[in-house]
């Protein structure tokens, strides 16, 4: 089943040295279920622009959700290192996180995370955003896919009364871009969509901070964050951060670098959106049939922004 329909992602991809220990060591961290495992189909890979590689899949997540999974690809015989190597979280290019929500203490979400073998870019830390009351942290393994995790303090979270797990789908995923005007025009003018939220901001609280910046820095530095999906609405949206500060560059990153790989959008016509997305300025591949699995036989093509976040866009065929 494919779903939703244009309304947000339906999973991100992570290419990972180990699939199915990735798979199973997140499993334990979220409560999550594998889902589905398996061969990597050749179209697939291909369009990825690795043809004549084998892949491993395995793909994850809360089916009572039902959105927000996590696929896992191992490309067998291939070691070409990170895409985001040594990157700091206000180094802009290509996909930064994914964010998951923690439906009990974050506290324990993230001791748990930590025995998964992630370790934090800066410590837990509560803050406000809006008129939201959180606790954050960020952490990161050795496959370079970075994880937000989130507890809501005030208010309270609603419309997880159904979910028997820790832990709530990805609903949200991070690009850190050094220019943010340019990256928020692709979203709301390019490609049409409508805005969850945006706002400007330092660190106040004596500068503490989750990204791992220094007090002082964290306290003087401008922070713009913006969050975009295609009804205005925070499910598998996309996030937009830039800091005022000099980072580098990770664009260029492309598979098979090990890290997240794309966002997969189920659109009623993937088409249409890609060429809006290449006259906005991305690098967009043809539209082609072939099987991702569970889902079976899809039509899908892809689309790079200049920042290098990989969005690829598909239906059922």
């Amino acid at each position: 089943m494919i779903h939703p329909v244009d309304n947000g992602f339906q999973e991100a991809l992570a290419i990972v040295s180990d699939a199915k220990a990735s798979a199973e060591r997140h499993c334990r961290a979220f409560g999550y279920s594998l889902l589905w495992e398996g061969g990597s189909d050749a179209g697939m890979l291909a369009q990825l622009g690795l043809p004549g590689d084998t892949g491993r899949e395995v793909l994850i997540g809360d089916p009572s959700q039902a959105r927000g999974f996590i696929r896992f690809l191992e490309l067998v015989g291939r070691d070409e290192g990170l895409m985001r190597d040594g990157a700091q979280p206000w180094d802009a290019g290509g996909i930064y996180d994914v964010n998951v929500r923690s439906l009990g203490p974050l506290e324990v979400m993230n001791r748990a995370m930590q025995k998964a073998g992630h370790v934090a870019f800066g410590p837990l830390t509560a803050w406000d955003f809006g008129p939201l009351s959180v606790k954050e942290v960020v952490l990161r393994d050795t496959d370079g896919l970075a994880f937000a995790l989130m507890e809501r303090v005030a208010p309270p979270l609603t419309g997880y009364e159904h979910v028997a797990g820790h832990a709530s789908y990805v609903f949200n995923s991070t690009q850190l871009v050094a220019d943010f005007d340019a990256a928020r025009r692709f979203y709301v003018e390019g490609l049409g969509w409508g805005t969850v939220t945006e706002t400007e901001m330092v660190h106040e609280n004596g500068g503490l901070n989750c990204l791992g910046l220094p007090l002082d820095v964290a306290r003087s530095t401008k922070m713009r964050i913006g969050i975009y999906q295609q009804n205005g609405l925070n499910e598998g949206s996309v996030e937009l951060v830039s800091l005022a500060c000099e980072g580098m560059d990770y664009s260029a990153s492309r598979p098979p670098l090990r890290g997240w790989a794309s966002l997969r959008f189920p659109v009623g016509d993937p088409a249409a959106v890609l060429a809006k997305a290449a006259a906005a300025g991305c690098e967009v591949t043809a539209v082609r049939t072939m099987r991702i699995e569970p889902y079976g036989a899809v039509e899908m093509g892809a689309a790079t922004t200049p920042w290098g976040a990989r969005l690829e866009f598909y239906r059922a065929a």
